[in-house]
């Protein structure tokens, strides 16, 4: 008759847990191929939306000439409104200065060029020159004619964060709509009382 044996533990004999799972992230390798389990910041990459990007290049505004009555103009209402704030502030210099470092600073900007910058649309984001621009950060856009030329506004989520202005060839609207629209909703929106102002002056 065959006696079943078993081995007994000897004392101060530590029992070997068994082998952890892999973390994630682990990789495994056999011969000259690799496997890689798919991490949480492989997974949060954006889908392609199978929309072709569109690049282009063209002036970040659009340049209004200015004749030196402009600049006189511009001159004669700082002064007019600083005198104003002066009588009615009783007297405060720092509010008067502020008025005429306004006025200048308006002045300094007036007189600006536009640079030529290059713009890309894509499933990442919006690119601007150097600068990009997740669609994370923007709320909506929307397609503005003014005077003929079209533009596109790009509203961020941020409240402090300025509104984004693209200009392009009217050739290429339908494009650069066909990969915002896969993205980000798309609004009707009419240009303010601030907008109609600046574009009254000419700025």
């Amino acid at each position: 008759m065959l006696m079943a044996r078993t081995k007994a533990q000897s004392p101060g004999t530590e029992i070997q847990p068994d082998k952890a799972e892999p973390e994630a992230g682990w990789k495994f390798k056999s011969g000259d191929q690799s496997v890689t389990e798919p991490t949480a910041e492989t997974e949060t990459r954006p889908k392609s939306s199978g929309v072709a990007p569109v690049s282009w290049t063209a002036s970040e505004f659009i340049a209004h000439d200015k004749s030196p009555g402009w600049y006189m103009a511009l001159a004669i209402a700082t002064i007019i409104t600083a005198a104003i704030t002066y009588l009615i502030s009783k007297k405060d210099e720092i509010s008067t200065g502020m008025v005429v470092i306004v006025g200048v600073f308006f002045g300094v900007m007036a007189s600006r060029k536009p640079r030529e910058l290059s713009y890309t649309i894509d499933d990442n984001g919006v690119q601007i020159g150097p600068k990009s621009y997740p669609y994370g950060l923007l709320r909506s856009f929307s397609v503005v004619q003014q005077e003929g030329i079209a533009s596109i506004w790009l509203m961020p989520l941020k409240r402090f964060m300025p509104m984004l202005t693209i200009y392009y060839d009217p050739g290429d609207e339908q494009k650069i709509v066909d990969v915002l629209t896969q993205h980000l909703p798309e609004e009707n929106h009419q240009p303010d009382s601030v907008d109609r102002l600046m574009h009254k002056v000419r700025f």
